[in-house]
């Protein structure tokens, strides 16, 4: 039986192949995986998430997904981090029909800010918004409000790609 993981990590590691990459799963969890890989620009880690819940605002004309990570998850990142490695989330973000996708990349700083490290709330998550039209994506969580988040760009072929190659 495929789970969702296996499918929505398959869609980015399709992604890597289509452009020359040949990427390693190293860690598989029930709803997240790790994949190290690497480009010209340098060696990756990257820790993968998926969402299929879209909330639409159309007051603010904008889509948002909510990535909620287990306390077995945050035990992982503490140890996610290697040496001469970048480090990213990856979060392929969709509706149940998988018909408004994204993927958004966030680095591993940024996405640890998003979730912070409240002890006394263990239910964490981060949360990705596109607003229509826009190049960029804002990221926020359980840690940072809407008002404070990080703007990332909805591209995601410039953290992984050099410009010749996209």
């Amino acid at each position: 039986m495929v789970k969702k993981i296996d499918y929505f990590c398959g869609a980015f590691l399709s992604y890597l192949i289509s452009n020359g990459i040949a990427p390693a799963l190293f860690e598989a969890g029930e709803k997240s995986k790790i994949v190290k890989f690497s480009t010209n620009l340098g060696d990756y880690k990257v820790y993968i998430k998926y969402s299929t819940i879209c909330k639409l605002s159309d007051r603010k004309n904008a889509r948002k997904w909510d990535i909620p990570f287990t306390q077995k998850e945050m035990d992982i990142l503490k140890d996610f981090p290697e040496r001469n490695r970048k480090h990213f989330f990856v979060f392929v973000c969709t509706d149940a029909n998988m018909k408004e996708n994204e993927v958004a990349v966030l680095d591993y700083d940024s996405g640890l800010l998003c979730l912070g490290n409240d002890p006394v709330n263990k239910e964490r998550r981060i949360s990705v918004v596109h607003k229509k039209g826009s190049p960029y994506m804002n990221c926020y969580g359980t840690a940072r409000s809407e008002n404070q988040g990080i703007q990332i760009y909805k591209d995601f072929n410039r953290y992984f790609l050099d410009k010749e190659s996209v």
